[in-house]
């Protein structure tokens, strides 16, 4: 029944029990009748001045975190009322925006005369996205349950959440381009670095790095400038929405080449190389730079996801038209078919370095993917198995009480 409900109940047994003493007397009917009215007045009083001056703060442990940590919520809730609180409900609610997951933690506590109260609590096992502060719901009532009240706070809190980087060191297979071509995913510096800028001639410089034709245009010595060079320039393509058997595969396939992506930009960021990045879903493309802004690939990883704006393989087409001859391409996808192979091989007609790294649930490929492997590989391409078994699936976390 609703708080007005028994407040309403309790106010008509009130005249009862006046009535009662008005006809009949008595000692009874005096005592019920003085208890009932006491018990309505401090109701109404309860009702009126609870929640006075309610104040909610809350503060995070952090704003940026990495996939699998904790975070840390301190809660602090302050109010003026003159009357104790005999019992008190928060209950607060977060959303993951990615797979609309929504984390409630509730807590009871008996602050009776206390105005501050203090307490903690975190979300464990975090997911790549954001997690958004959905609401904070306050429920308090006298100690006789006739008169309860709540309150509703929205605030803005997100926290960002970047993926946690991972490496190739787990493949289970590696097929190798028959023309001998380097595998993108591993290949080594090259001995002579891509100048991309010169400035003047120091004393000290050595001459095997002046710019011949800088010098002749404008008349002075112009050195190459080594910290503008990279050894290499490299986009990582992301398939966005793989489509994984079982179906319920698909989001930790993805996951799993968010991870292989993170990787890629901290070992070019760590190497001196250029690293691009785009995915076939609506998001910001990356550029290849020679030194990767890891923030911002970050960033830009921790929001990969929603419906892809065109199919993987005519992406594949877009991006081998779009970049430099000397840009090499590592293609992250779980869907190995007759067109990606196609539009990778229309890639290799550029002559364009491509790596294929192929992320699966499964035990092992079948002999379908094993042609396609084989295929790629005729085309000139090289070719990584990752398989990523049930096992290994990134799970979400939930709430619980932090004591530390």
């Amino acid at each position: 029944m609703k708080s007005w409900g028994k407040s309403s109940l309790l106010f008509v047994g009130c005249v009862l029990s006046v009535l009662l003493v008005y006809w009949q007397g008595g000692f009874a009917a005096w005592y019920l009748g003085c208890c009932l009215t006491l018990i309505w007045i401090q109701a109404g009083l309860f009702y009126v001045f609870a929640f006075k001056g309610l104040s909610i703060n809350r503060q995070l442990s952090g704003e940026v975190f990495v996939a699998g940590e904790d975070i840390t919520i301190s809660l602090g809730i302050a109010h003026r009322a003159r009357m104790p609180m005999p019992w008190l409900v928060v209950k607060e609610t977060w959303v993951h925006e990615g797979s609309g997951a929504q984390l409630i933690y509730s807590k009871l506590l008996f602050p009776w005369f206390q105005s501050t109260i203090l307490f903690r609590y975190k979300i464990t096992g975090l997911m790549r996205g954001v997690y958004r502060f959905a609401g904070c719901e306050a429920v308090t009532g006298d100690m006789f349950g006739f008169a309860v009240r709540r309150t509703r706070r929205d605030e803005i809190h997100r926290c960002l959440v970047y993926p946690k980087a991972d490496t190739l060191g787990r493949s289970g297979m590696t097929f190798h381009a028959d023309d001998g071509d380097v595998p993108t995913a591993r290949g080594p510096k090259a001995e002579t670095p891509l100048i991309s800028g010169v400035r003047d001639y120091a004393s000290g410089d050595p001459y095997h790095r002046i710019h011949w034709k800088s010098t002749a245009r404008l008349n002075r010595l112009m050195t190459k400038d080594p910290e503008q060079a990279a050894s290499a320039k490299r986009m990582l393509l992301l398939d966005a929405a793989p489509a994984a058997a079982p179906a319920e595969a698909a989001q930790p396939l993805l996951e799993k080449g968010v991870a292989l992506a993170a990787g890629f930009f901290e070992a070019a960021a760590g190497g001196r190389e250029s690293c691009g990045f785009a995915s076939s879903s609506n998001g910001k493309r990356i550029a290849p730079t020679i030194r990767p802004d890891l923030t911002l690939a970050y960033e830009v990883l921790a929001s990969v996801g929603g419906k892809p704006a065109m199919a993987f393989p005519d992406f594949v087409r877009k991006e081998a038209a779009a970049l430099p001859p000397d840009a090499s391409m590592v293609c992250i996808t779980s869907t190995l078919d007759v067109a990606l192979v196609r539009a990778i091989a229309d890639a290799r007609t550029r002559r364009r370095s491509v790596h294929v790294i192929y992320v699966h649930a499964k035990p092992s490929l079948s002999v379908a993917e094993r042609e396609g492997a084989s295929q790629l590989q005729a085309a000139g391409c090289s070719f990584t198995e990752v398989p990523h078994p049930r096992g290994q699936w990134p799970k979400q976390g939930g709430v619980a009480d932090a004591t530390a």
